[in-house]
């Protein structure tokens, strides 16, 4: 083989080489970028659903702390009705966050606020108090997504509320029955 042509094709396959090594880095680095523009736009995301669950607390501390008591029968409804918006607004955007740890406390602890073990003998006052130390529970587990930290431990006492009602800890969902019925329970009951 003649050198000319040896040398040619020495050349030949040295630009096909970078020529491939360049289209492959231009092709990682595309990646990359979409990668990272991709982890950038769920951070955001999951940023904004944190931000949007903090109004949500601070508005449901708000209305624990002023509670009900002595209110008619139309503004109890409305306060009931306030806390379970509350509490569908942070179950729908923790839904954004992606530890699922974060996502069980929030949605728990808002789940708490409202509702209570069979036979719960708290006051409106405890039951409010217990609600608004699930909430500050709450807005320090964001408070600490937000810093990217690791979920804060619970306080003793937000362990007490809970533990009032184990096997009430995973629900998600819940049905609100009105005011039980008084019955007669005597042998002379048509039932």
């Amino acid at each position: 083989m003649d050198a000319s042509v040896l040398s040619a094709l020495v050349g030949l396959v040295g630009v096909g080489a970078g020529a491939g090594a360049t289209f492959g880095a231009v092709v990682y680095q595309q990646r990359y970028a979409a990668r990272e523009a991709r982890i950038a736009r769920l951070r955001g995301e999951a940023v904004a659903a944190a931000e949007k669950i903090m109004t949500e607390l601070l508005a449901m501390q708000h209305s624990l702390r002023l509670g009900a008591q002595g209110a008619s029968g139309d503004a109890r409804r409305n306060y009931l009705r306030a806390l379970h918006h509350h509490h569908a607004t942070i179950q729908l955007h923790s839904q954004w966050l992606p530890d699922p740890d974060l996502r069980s406390r929030l949605t728990v602890n808002a789940l708490y606020t409202q509702v209570g073990p069979v036979g719960d003998s708290r006051s409106d006052v405890e039951r409010r108090s217990d609600g608004m130390a699930l909430c500050a529970d709450s807005i320090a587990c964001i408070g600490a997504f937000l810093r990217s930290e690791p979920l804060p431990t619970r306080d003793p006492f937000a362990n007490q509320v809970l533990a009032r009602w184990p096997e009430g800890r995973e629900l998600h969902t819940f049905i609100v029955a009105g005011p039980p019925e008084e019955r007669d329970e005597g042998p002379n009951s048509s039932e």
